[in-house]
């Protein structure tokens, strides 16, 4: 990705991130919107879903998206449509960088993300994936286009994204749900706990490729 692409993605995100500020603050009571949505039925989760897939691809901030289901759906319902969105959508970006468009997203990756994404899908897939989405050292979208460029199978990749995004999804929905001044300390030290472990993971990961190059 050249300056002018980082440069945009920034102003971009600065964007999502005032329109999200001025809805918290001008925007409904989140009891009134949770009133409306229970009257709606089971139409409100299937929007969701499909407009998180689509803020994905317009590069809206995942986390403003978890924070919009804990507000929208409370903790329970909105944990888990958080994290179906976030699967439904990387399985999206992922089948449109392998069946679609993969010489156009290729250019979106940073340097050096394609070698890496490729030596995932050479070795432990699951394990990999896993711990890029703890430690997102590569943005989520990035992962997604440059996994379907290599010839990872679907199945790790999904339940890695799965797995890897229960601490900080949870930690946002809780968060948006209002339950901040009970459970956030506690989401917050598993988002803690969950980047040490994938830290850890990551550094062993790396020295052990050294000792097999020496």
């Amino acid at each position: 990705m050249d300056r002018r692409g980082r440069r945009a993605r920034a102003a971009l995100a600065a964007v999502w991130a005032a329109a999200l500020v001025a809805a918290l603050l001008y925007g409904p009571e989140p009891e009134q919107v949770r009133a409306w949505i229970g009257r709606t039925g089971p139409a409100a989760p299937a929007a969701y879903l499909v407009l998180y897939a689509v803020a994905v691809f317009a590069l809206v901030p995942r986390p403003a998206l978890n924070l919009a289901a804990g507000a929208l759906f409370g903790l329970t319902a909105g944990l888990a449509l958080a994290l179906a969105g976030g699967v439904s959508a990387a399985l999206a970006q992922f089948a449109v960088a392998r069946y679609a468009a993969g010489d156009a997203v290729a250019g979106l990756l940073p340097a050096g993300a394609r070698a890496r994404l490729d030596a995932a899908a050479e070795g432990h897939a699951f394990t990999a994936v896993l711990g890029l989405r703890l430690l997102p050292v590569i943005p989520y979208q990035a992962v997604n286009y440059g996994c379907g460029l290599t010839r990872m199978r679907t199945g790790p990749f999904a339940l890695a994204t799965l797995a890897g995004g229960v601490p900080a999804t949870a930690a946002m929905v809780l968060l948006g749900s209002g339950g901040a001044d009970l459970g956030l300390p506690a989401a917050a030290a598993g988002v803690v706990l969950a980047a040490l472990a994938a830290s850890a993971w990551w550094v062993r990961t790396r020295r052990g490729r050294r000792a097999g190059a020496d």
